[in-house]
């Protein structure tokens, strides 16, 4: 290509044939440029041009993140790969000491490999939780609590160790989390650390709860759930931990009313009754205490016994001085005549003014619905025989 004005065009390559006959040095310059070929072949170099060193630079862009995201797995890969070798060196290390520990003549240095086995198990457990091996760590903790409480008679070290091992089963397996947790609760309780013992049956009653534990019993997971909830009540209630025990009571009474197949509404009435009665003698708790009457005069309502939902009014009403008059004392009320008259337009309207200030939650919502299928029963609506979600409160 010849190295004058015109020839500089075709720096990126020859022209191609319908601009050949621009190429010419025989023509004005202002000719050559001007001429709409040429201009879109230069404006569709420059495009390409940016489009492929936009293309590039991402690829570049993602190349290095992508290398980036390699490296970093690669880097926990070998840290974990690390924490399991210093884990098993401590299982074998513990294994080495037990077995001394037989053979030993004197119980003081059997004391003493005990101590070191139980210490190297602590060690194995901390490693395999590091690296993400929470089976093996929950195992190695497991072991370590039983090396306390069986051999050195340590049931302080022993509950720790017990707790810990319920905490890693958590993340990895919730029947040996709960299994761990029990254990450890005997352990607390046996020792005198009756708080601890009773965070462990809750956390007990929440694994039970939310996560589908299989177990040996014939009991549901939702029963062994409100028996755990239960025992933590009463034993946040020796401590004299009466926030923490009225929170268990209320989980107890909620899921007696809702997912207990078939519901418990009687026995969940009268555990909101109790918590009621109890926040009235808290001058810092008795404002909840309408809260409670008015759950406890839903479940009457849901349960099918009208009667009792008013002798309940009549009671709190006697008893607290302020619920008659407060808008759950009148909420109350209202729903106890709409299901003596069988007036579903009035139950609605109730429903709709009430949830316009104070806000319906799920477990209202889902008595409600209750509340609603007797008035259908009873008169004769046939609004029994449907699901939960067909039926609209208003």
């Amino acid at each position: 290509m010849k190295n004058d004005r015109w020839g500089t065009i075709g720096l990126r390559g020859d022209f191609p044939p319908p601009l050949l006959r621009w190429h010419s040095p025989n023509r004005p310059s202002s000719d050559a440029f001007a001429s709409p070929p040429l201009l879109d072949w230069i404006s569709s170099i420059h495009s390409s041009s940016i489009c492929l060193t936009g293309h590039t630079t991402s690829n570049r862009t993602r190349s290095k993140q992508e290398t980036k995201q390699n490296n970093q797995t690669a880097i926990m890969s070998a840290m974990a790969k690390r924490q399991k070798e210093k884990g098993d060196a401590f299982i074998a290390e513990a294994e080495q000491k037990l077995s001394k520990s037989k053979s030993s003549w004197f119980s003081s240095s059997k004391e003493k490999k005990y101590e070191e086995a139980a210490e190297s198990m602590e060690q194995a457990a901390n490693a395999y939780k590091v690296g993400g091996f929470n089976q093996e760590a929950g195992e190695a903790y497991r072991r370590a609590a039983e090396i306390h409480r069986d051999q050195l008679t340590n049931l302080n070290e022993a509950s720790k160790d017990m707790a810990a091992a319920g905490k890693c089963f958590t993340k990895s397996n919730p029947e040996d989390a709960v299994k761990a947790f029990s254990e450890a609760v005997a352990l607390y309780t046996d020792n005198g650390r009756i708080t601890q013992a009773a965070k462990l049956c809750k956390e007990c009653a929440e694994l039970y709860e939310n996560e589908e534990v299989s177990t040996d019993s014939e009991k549901s997971s939702i029963v062994l759930a409100i028996e755990s909830y239960e025992q933590a009540s009463e034993l946040f209630g020796m401590e004299d931990a009466k926030s923490q025990s009225s929170q268990c009571l209320a989980k107890v009474a909620e899921l007696c009313s809702g997912a207990l197949d078939p519901p418990d509404l009687t026995r969940a009435a009268q555990i909101y009754d109790d918590l009621g009665r109890r926040c009235l003698d808290s001058n810092l708790l008795k404002f909840n205490a309408k809260g409670y009457f008015l759950q406890s005069t839903l479940c009457h309502l849901a349960s099918g016994d009208p009667i009792g939902a008013t002798q309940a009014l009549q009671r709190y009403e006697g008893v607290d001085y302020t619920f008659g008059e407060s808008r759950e004392g009148k909420f109350a009320r209202q729903l106890v005549e709409c299901v003596e008259n069988y007036d579903t337009e009035g139950f609605g309207t109730a429903c709709f003014e009430y949830d316009r200030i104070s806000k319906l939650d799920p477990w209202k919502t889902s008595i409600l619905v209750k509340v609603k299928k007797t008035i259908d029963d009873e008169a004769g609506g046939g609004g029994g025989d449907g699901e939960e979600d067909d039926f609209d409160l208003t």
